[in-house]
């Protein structure tokens, strides 16, 4: 069985706020909408939302022009940010901690300095990859087409 550094709520929570950078320019974007394009249940995304929200990097309104959109620039929003927030740490190995090492044998492990590269560079990563990063290599793929984004209108 393989273990993973990041959660299936964090992967949506990225996806969700790629999709809600790519779209709110056109209005608040609605859970629906967001669920439709992603295909993630509402149940999940309105979970992962209320984390988003409590911690200021989305902003929802209710009612039928209600929906969310982002605090603060897209390219200012980074993915180690989105994801501690979500899993409120992240380690690719249980001995290695935010602040340190957390092990009993930290003065004879044979692996300990491999573990702390590898934290070390998820970790680089993670805080020089912003969500704009992220949707204009969705948007360079194909993946989300911004300019065929249509308006949509209530009257």
């Amino acid at each position: 069985m393989a273990s993973v550094i990041v959660s299936t709520k964090s992967r949506y929570a990225l996806r969700m706020l790629v999709d809600i950078a790519a779209f709110q320019d056109a209005g608040k974007v609605k859970i629906k909408d967001i669920s439709s394009r992603q295909d993630i249940s509402v149940k999940y995304l309105e979970q992962i939302i209320s984390v988003l929200s409590k911690s200021d990097i989305v902003k929802g309104e209710r009612g039928p022009q209600g929906g969310y959109v982002l605090t603060r620039p897209a390219s200012k929003i980074t993915v180690a940010e989105v994801v501690t927030q979500i899993e409120g740490s992240i380690s690719p190995a249980p001995c290695i901690k935010e602040d340190g090492v957390d092990c009993e044998r930290k003065d004879r492990c044979t692996t300990l300095d491999m573990w702390m590269r590898i934290w070390k560079a998820v970790m680089d990563i993670m805080e020089s990859t912003t969500i704009q990063d992220l949707l204009d290599d969705a948007n360079s793929k194909g993946i989300i087409r911004i300019q065929d984004i249509e308006p949509e209108y209530i009257i």
